[in-house]
């Protein structure tokens, strides 16, 4: 043979350098470096040999051996002198136009966005690194020169366009005597540096950003310092908005602030239960979704932020089932951030509640639940607040106090309807007014800011995103005629509608689901101005499929590899075309499934009607006589079965109806060494034992 290898050793060079081709795979995958690449990286590196005169023993490995003398010659061709890739001005101008659009929208998503020209959709002088051409402003001349100038002029005057009298600590002023008072500790929670700090170690860390906000004010909890602040300089995370507590309003509610939060950002609503949640398959749904586009990362982060004691512990309890973050009705029980893992690629992380600066009030704060009520020092003085922002008739109801003149009246009345009284019979009013107050925070007081309407509200518009250039124009060219006006507003109004209604086609969550808490108002549960509501979406029908079929799929990855698609368009459950039939051919389970929704629903009703403390429930008169006559016949005919059995069959239907002593259940039934003292201990029971025994 003429080979040079020792028999039995293998040509392939084991070793795991970058500069071999042949090395095994590892973490890196498809980043490695191919064998062109390495070749061309040597080649780099390569000398050649020469002796001691200079003469080439060993040349390179890519140089040719041309005699020397030989004159080199070009291939006369136009490619030398033309472009090697040409792409027209329109084409990158359609590519600006498109990409811009496309960044605006939050339901679409750019994958590889390094292979394409991003560049183009931002200056491409940046102020940081580009360089200040000083000497095209002001010369050598005019600085330095027989021709000079001052510059502090210049400055004078800047300083004296952005001058403020209330911020120039030099100007003499008559002093009042009149200090803003300092506000108290308590209500700067949520707003230290270590929480910043927790709040950016999770923004850092994660994939997709979820913001927690409260459904009776989405608006209030809403933070845009945050949210400008992820569009500015974390574009490519993703941010969706989840309506937690959306069963303490009403359902049309819900469904309003879900199509108008929807047109900046996706938007869910939800609430959080171990037993009883709304809007968990969606989400779990909507995290997989993402999932599956970043196919590049062995798994994606998902971090909660928002306001203290808004559920975002409690929202990770009800997606892992069971309890894993701790929880409770008073602002700042997460401390710290922590990881969750909710499926094998995505995990969650939950941060303590960040209180984002804004001109609010105390009472604002404090209604919002960022302060905890027990650290308050004067309660009192935030109860003035609660009685303007719910209605009358929901604290007479609550409260069982038909009037009242201000808010001391009020509490003076609650206090001496409750028995919190001090010394001498005087009404504890600090008592009374944390009583209101954690009432308030945890739900039991019904309100709920009302969202903005397409007719009606001037104040608040429905933010409808459209052409900025058609707005300016119509506010420009305002006509004098007052008919013009009306059509234009019309026209507006019919715009925005329909808008609305394309976002309310979008939402595909089953609303009807929620279970509501507190009982509200007709005023309230039937929105009169709002006519482009879609009043089969509060049905309780089983269009949908149910959300723990959702929950199953989301235990177990899919091992199928899913494509990345350029767009995430569905945010919420599966749509009802999937599951929907015809009503003529319904099957015998679909049947049973109707009932047994209508018999849960009945039973709803009576387990509120339970909590509520209803003395009774108002039957009607012809239901209430067949239920009665129905269990007078049924007693009647057992009472004749039994007479006509004799009675060792008797006895035997007592003992089969009698408790046995076995299992958990004697142990409820009978008082076992005074563990359960609101049973007494039978004496019956005792002698028969002892008779058992001898």
């Amino acid at each position: 043979h003429g080979e040079d290898t020792v028999q039995g050793k293998s040509s392939i060079n084991p070793s795991t350098s970058s500069s071999n081709p042949d090395r095994a795979k590892g973490a890196g995958g498809n980043n490695m470096r191919d064998r062109a690449t390495i070749k061309r990286l040597n080649m780099y590196r390569q000398k050649q040999r020469c002796d001691s005169r200079g003469k080439v023993v060993k040349p390179l490995q890519y140089q040719s051996t041309v005699a020397p003398g030989t004159v080199a010659r070009v291939e006369p061709n136009i490619k030398w002198f033309a472009n090697t890739r040409v792409i027209k001005q329109s084409s990158l101008q359609k590519f600006q136009e498109e990409m811009e659009a496309v960044k605006k929208d939050p339901y679409r998503v750019v994958m590889r966005q390094s292979k394409l020209p991003m560049s183009l959709l931002h200056d491409r002088v940046k102020a940081h690194n580009s360089k200040v051409h000083i000497l095209d402003t002001e010369g050598f001349e005019n600085t330095f020169g027989p021709k000079a100038q001052r510059k502090r002029p210049k400055q004078a005057e800047a300083s004296a366009l952005s001058y403020n009298a209330e911020n120039d600590k030099d100007l003499v002023t008559e002093d009042t005597g009149v200090r803003a008072e300092a506000r108290e500790e308590i209500f700067k929670k949520g707003q230290s540096k270590r929480i910043w700090g927790e709040l950016y170690k999770v923004i850092d860390s994660s994939d997709v950003i979820i913001q927690v906000l409260d459904a009776r004010d989405p608006m209030g909890t809403r933070s845009k310092s945050i949210e400008t602040y992820l569009k500015k300089e974390k574009s490519w995370k993703h941010l969706i908005f989840v309506l937690n507590k959306c069963d303490l309003v009403p359902t049309w509610v819900t469904k309003r602030w879900v199509a108008v939060l929807s047109q900046e950002y996706p938007t869910l609503a939800f609430h959080a239960s171990l037993t009883n949640s709304f809007g968990k398959g969606s989400l779990i749904q909507l995290l997989r979704q993402f999932g599956k586009l970043h196919t590049d990362k062995k798994q994606i982060s998902v971090g909660f932020i928002g306001y203290p004691n808004v559920g975002k512990s409690s929202i990770i309890n009800t997606l892992r089932s069971k309890k894993v973050c701790n929880v409770a009705p008073l602002a700042g029980e997460t401390k710290v951030w922590q990881y969750i893992t909710l499926m094998r690629r995505i995990f969650l992380i939950d941060c303590p509640g960040v209180v984002y600066p804004s001109e609010d009030s105390e009472s604002d704060i404090v209604l919002k639940g960022v302060v905890q009520v027990e650290k308050i020092k004067n309660p009192e003085e935030h109860i003035g607040a609660v009685l303007e922002r719910a209605k009358p008739e929901y604290i007479q109801k609550t409260y069982r106090i038909p009037t009242w003149n201000c808010a001391d009246d009020f509490l003076e009345k609650l206090a001496f309807r409750t028995g919190k009284l001090l010394k001498g019979g005087e009404p504890d009013l600090a008592t009374v007014s944390k009583m209101v107050l954690n009432d308030w925070q945890r739900g039991r007081i019904p309100f709920f800011v009302k969202p903005p309407g397409p007719e009606g509200d001037q104040e608040k518009p429905l933010p409808v995103a459209g052409p900025s250039e058609v707005v300016e124009h119509v506010q420009k060219e305002q006509p004098d005629n007052p008919d013009a006006i009306s059509e234009e507003r019309e026209e507006e109004q019919q715009r925005q509608k329909e808008q609305v209604q394309k976002i309310l086609a979008n939402v595909r969550q089953n609303f009807g689901k929620i279970s509501v808490a507190p009982e509200f108002s007709e005023e309230d549960l039937v929105p009169m101005d709002m006519p482009d509501l879609d009043m089969s979406d509060f049905s309780g029908s089983d269009g949908e499929e149910d959300e723990g079929t959702e929950e199953n799929e989301g235990k177990e990855e899919d091992a199928t590899s899913v494509e990345p698609a350029d767009e995430v368009t569905d945010i919420s459950e599966p749509t009802t075309s999937q599951t929907e039939k015809t009503n003529g051919s319904k099957s015998s389970r679909e049947v049973i499934r109707e009932l047994d929704v209508k018999i849960a629903k009945y039973k709803q009703f009576l387990d509120r009607a339970k909590s509520n403390r209803f003395s009774a429930i108002r039957i009607p008169k012809a239901l209430s006589d067949k239920v009665f006559t129905d269990i007078k016949t049924k007693q009647s005919a057992a009472t004749k079965q039994a007479q006509k059995k004799g009675s060792q069959s008797r006895r035997a239907m007592d003992r089969a109806q009698r408790t046995k002593k076995v299992g958990v259940r004697y142990y409820e039934t009978h008082n076992v060494k005074n563990k359960n003292k609101k049973i007494p201990a039978s004496g019956t029971e005792g002698q028969n034992t002892k008779k058992s025994k001898h």
